[in-house]
């Protein structure tokens, strides 16, 4: 699969109770940093009614004199299940892409560069599924909240990365539970590592699922909460 995060475009343990991650609604501002330095920010929103799941974000960032804008909307079922993505770059170049999924099947619609739109159909055989689109950090709370807390030890679940349309797989594993200051006081805070064919995520979030942190050291990625940045 490839690489999810695409900047080079260019225990103390605790005996807490492990739940199922739930994905509350919620919203914030996560700082990207690349090698240490800030290059932008990802704002995004998660609502949820007692049906439905969607999340909406903004992501800016520079990395040389190369400035990306893109924004992003998925809508999913009560159960995780995704039902339709929107993902659209405004900068370096307008672009844009469409899934709609009906049960297993994800059809991707995109444009072609005369102008035609071009699509692809995916039966991915489950709707445990988490799509983890480039520069898209959020995601990543979506793919944490399909994990079995309870069960524990490595969980293989899909994935799929529409900019790359580009289905896979990713090993996710509770590395141990942490305190870690969240919001200025110590609290305890799961610590996931994700593991693609080519990539390496560490993931930090609360027990109600709350985004703390994310490392990608192939990358020289750190994304954290713009309250909890340095």
């Amino acid at each position: 699969m490839r690489r999810i995060l695409v900047f080079a475009l260019a225990w103390a343990c605790l005996a807490a109770p492990l739940r199922s991650a739930p994905l509350d609604a919620q919203e914030g501002r996560l700082r990207i940093l690349l090698n240490g330095q800030p290059v932008g920010e990802e704002r995004y929103r998660i609502t949820r009614t007692a049906t439905e799941i969607q999340t909406r974000s903004d992501v800016e960032f520079t990395v040389g004199d190369r400035k990306v804008r893109e924004s992003s909307s998925l809508l999913l079922g009560a159960d995780l299940a995704p039902r339709h993505y929107e993902w659209k770059m405004e900068e370096p170049k307008g672009a844009w892409l469409r899934l709609q999924f009906e049960g297993t099947v994800g059809t991707i619609r995109y444009p072609l560069p005369d102008g035609k739109q071009d699509e692809q159909v995916f039966d991915f055989a489950t709707t445990r599924l988490a799509l983890l689109d480039n520069n898209v950090f959020h995601h990543f709370l979506l793919l944490a909240a399909l994990y079995d807390f309870q069960a524990g030890g490595v969980q293989t679940i899909k994935v799929f990365v529409p900019q790359a349309v580009q289905p896979g797989e990713a090993q996710v594993e509770l590395k141990g539970v942490e305190t870690l200051p969240v919001d200025g006081r110590p609290q305890p805070v799961r610590h996931l590592l994700v593991t693609t064919a080519d990539n390496r995520i560490e993931l930090w979030l609360t027990e109600s699922g709350r985004f703390v942190r994310l490392q990608a050291p192939l990358a020289n990625v750190e994304v954290v909460p713009v309250a909890a940045a340095p």
